[in-house]
């Protein structure tokens, strides 16, 4: 049997090599980390396995929270020097 790809997949390989050049990791690492099921609704097509959707949520979450805290440390530093 062929399967095809939802548009969430496709999304997300997008995003991953978005996040490959925006923090400089290996993209490979990234894919290889993806999860897929076949869709409930619709036979032959791959859907992002629920269960990794959330833990890329999770890692954005954990991404976005360091930058707010590397932005407000670099903002302390900035305060003190001048």
């Amino acid at each position: 049997m062929s399967y095809k790809i939802s548009d969430s997949v496709a999304m997300r390989m997008i995003q991953i090599f978005q996040e490959a050049v925006i923090f400089g990791i290996d993209g490979a690492d990234l894919l290889r980390q993806v999860r897929l099921v076949e869709d409930p609704k619709e036979e032959g097509v791959l859907v992002l396995d629920p269960e990794y959707v959330k833990a890329v949520a999770e890692m954005h979450e954990k991404s976005l929270a360091e930058a707010a805290k590397k932005q407000a440390e670099a903002e302390i530093t900035k305060d003190l020097l001048f």
